[in-house]
């Protein structure tokens, strides 16, 4: 751990003046991907809503890429660094376009689990948005 980390027990009740600490936001987060990317198992291998809806043509991904933008609304609320919500945009972006491919895209969403990758942006600028708030509280 570098000597300006943050160890992740003292960020996880850091309040983000939202009335949520960080541990709050990231678990509701967590929930979100999980049930669109990988709440369910079928041959060893994790899918979610996603990939399910995804069978629909146009209107399953139309749906998950419209569900997936709460992860942008997240980040905006949170007033990520713009890096981030580009970073999401494109995962959504990349996602909703290429799983609307017929058959192809059927077989990414397996894959690709925008979702998930979006929490973990969200997390990596939160965590470092937080570091920063704890590292400029003046000391009592």
């Amino acid at each position: 751990m570098g000597k300006d980390r943050t160890p992740d027990s003292e960020l996880l009740n850091v309040s983000l003046g939202n009335g949520r600490t960080f541990e709050d936001e990231m678990r509701h987060l967590q929930v979100f991907a999980r049930v669109l990317d990988s709440r369910f198992s079928l041959m060893g291998m994790r899918f979610g809503m996603d990939s399910v809806l995804g069978l629909v043509p146009v209107a399953g991904d139309v749906a998950t890429g419209l569900a997936g933008t709460y992860a942008l609304y997240t980040a905006a609320r949170l007033k990520l660094h713009p890096i981030a919500l580009a970073h999401i945009g494109w995962n959504l972006l990349f996602d909703t376009t290429l799983g609307a491919i017929p058959v192809v895209g059927d077989a990414f969403d397996f894959f690709f689990k925008s979702n998930t990758k979006n929490v973990r942006v969200i997390e990596k600028h939160l965590r470092r948005k937080v570091q920063r708030q704890l590292k400029n509280q003046p000391s009592a």
